[in-house]
């Protein structure tokens, strides 16, 4: 069969792939994001079954994504100080040992909660560096003109692992439980180790030895505060955060009191974000115009507040799951055009900085959100906060039209970048 009439969307939305190193990159990526999103839904899946406690959920959820409040600086620095492919390294061998000493607790019957949250907390402190190493060093990988392509597919590794982690985890919850789950992510960790080995590009940022971490750290927050773009993509994100993306730990207590079945619900609700995902950042990994970039941003970001009704307001779970990829979708495809703004803004010689800096407006913001939502879940009901996060970016979206900055990047008069240093 002839298939060479398909040669040019494959050249065009996945050309960053043609480089061997940003492939080993992506496919250490696709490794270490699904161990991290398998491990949200087997930890909440079995805190709950443990406590019958959604606060307690959501408290889990939390210490995995509380560490991007206050790591992110140190990981941006290390990233511009230090070479970023050991850095990357490292990183992935304290996940592979975090979950592998979660693995032995679980199968050995000595687990209690606060191993749990203990652990959590340090596997969300290592994804934090490795996260922020990823994107420092992803714009090294590939030709200028390709850095939109490889942070879409970068992204693809990321929200497409919604779907391949609990889809890897699925017959081992179903079979053994959560222990079996973890033992899976362990392999997946090492996925990640082997692809960064792999890797031969080396490169560190601006920062020599002797470089104070908070003068350089306060550097990077004043360029981003300096340029107008930069400053209201950062608060766009997080607002998006907020109110779309902090759902994780409302999940279980969902999917136990709407469809009666909190472990299957839970993991194929995850699923469908994750299914959604991959739909949404293939769709914008082919742009190439400022006006289809700032046309996208404005209408993900509608649908990510929309979705979420359908999500709130759903009865059954067929319903639920075209809500949640919608949800991944829109997401997805709003955090990468927005993340490539970012990067494409940023100056090598202090990305990993800035990239950090954008961890914690991110992450940071989305471990807040998820511990109040675990609490809230269990007082009011997780539709119906649900229902009042995605009106609430609804109402976000159709204001931020009103600002200048946000209306001209919506009609693709995107400021030419900063160049590198």
């Amino acid at each position: 069969m002839n298939l060479d009439y398909l040669r040019p969307s494959v050249e065009r939305y996945g050309a960053a792939l043609n480089y061997r190193d940003f492939r080993w990159i992506w496919l250490g990526s696709l490794g270490g994001q699904s161990a991290f999103w398998a491990l949200v839904v087997a930890r909440g899946l079995l805190v709950l079954e443990l406590t019958q406690s959604s606060w307690l959920v959501g408290v889990t959820t939390f210490a995995a994504m509380a560490p991007r409040f206050l790591i992110p600086p140190i990981a941006g620095f290390m990233a511009d100080r230090f070479d970023r492919k050991s850095v990357l390294a490292i990183s992935y061998s304290l996940q592979f040992v975090n979950v592998g000493v979660l693995t032995v607790l679980t199968l050995s019957d000595v687990l209690e909660v606060w191993h749990i949250v203990v652990l959590s907390v340090l596997n969300g402190s290592f994804r934090t560096f490795q996260m922020t190493a990823t994107q420092a060093l992803i714009p090294n990988l590939v030709p200028k003109k390709h850095l939109l392509n490889a942070i879409a597919m970068n992204q693809v590794s990321l929200q497409g692992a919604r779907l391949v982690g609990p889809a890897l985890i699925a017959p081992a919850l179903w079979l053994d439980g959560p222990g079996a789950a973890f033992a899976v992510c362990t392999f997946l960790y090492i996925i990640g180790v082997v692809g960064v080995i792999a890797v031969r590009t080396r490169s560190s940022g601006e920062l020599t030895k002797g470089s104070s971490m908070g003068s350089s750290l306060w550097e990077a927050t004043q360029f981003i505060w300096a340029d107008s773009q930069l400053k209201v993509i950062f608060v766009l994100m997080a607002l998006h955060c907020a109110m779309t993306m902090s759902f994780e730990s409302m999940l279980p207590v969902l999917g136990r009191d709407v469809f009666g079945d909190a472990e299957t619900s839970a993991n194929f609700l995850m699923m469908g974000v994750g299914a959604g995902a991959l739909v949404g950042v293939f769709s914008i990994a082919g742009i190439r115009s400022s006006y289809g970039r700032g046309a996208s941003l404005l209408i993900t970001g509608a649908l990510s507040g929309l979705a979420m009704l359908v999500l709130a307001l759903s009865s059954n779970i067929v319903v639920a799951m075209i809500g949640t990829a919608v949800m991944g979708a829109a997401q997805a495809a709003f955090m990468t055009i927005g993340g490539a703004m970012i990067q494409t803004l940023a100056p090598d010689g202090m990305r990993g900085r800035i990239t950090g800096l954008a961890h914690i407006n991110i992450g940071g913001t989305m471990a807040l959100v998820n511990l109040f939502n675990g609490y809230a879940a269990g007082e009011f009901g997780a539709q119906n906060v649900l229902l009042v996060m995605g009106l609430s970016f609804t109402v976000v979206v159709v204001a931020s039209m009103s600002v200048g900055t946000l209306r001209n990047i919506y009609r693709g008069t995107f400021v030419t970048p900063v160049p590198a240093t």
